[in-house]
């Protein structure tokens, strides 16, 4: 889902791109059970707000605080695919050098939702 009007967001279109395809990827990879992947797009408060949501198992609440560290993990997946947890934190660095974070949560109706935001250009025509 994306607004209906045209922003200009400075950014590294390549980096974001590589941001929202680990996410997307991630969610396939390790969301149990999911039947739904969602990328949508909102416009807030001068901010373009990123979310990838899926209605798959979520996240262990052991694994919330390490999520973006980085430190190696060795559990595999239901896929046999071994998670070093490295996606994550690159992915989070590169949203830190574009001036946002990037944030992780379970959804209330099960899944998981990562979501961050990023500056407009002050100039475009965005009523909010």
């Amino acid at each position: 889902q994306l607004p209906e009007e045209f922003v200009t967001i400075p950014m590294d279109p390549v980096l974001i791109q590589q941001v929202l395809m680990n996410l997307l990827e991630n969610a396939v990879f390790h969301a149990r059970g999911m039947e739904n992947l969602w990328l949508r797009v909102e416009l807030a408060a001068g901010k373009a707000v990123f979310y990838v949501e899926d209605d798959g198992c979520g996240i262990a609440q052991e694994r919330m605080a390490n999520l973006f560290s980085g430190m190696l993990d060795r559990a595999s997946t239901d896929t046999g695919r071994s998670n070093m947890g490295i996606g994550l934190s690159v992915c989070r660095t590169i949203i830190n050098a574009h001036g946002g974070e990037l944030k992780a949560e379970n959804r209330a109706a099960g899944g998981a939702v990562f979501r961050f935001a990023l500056e407009m250009e002050e100039n475009t025509d965005v009523q909010q």
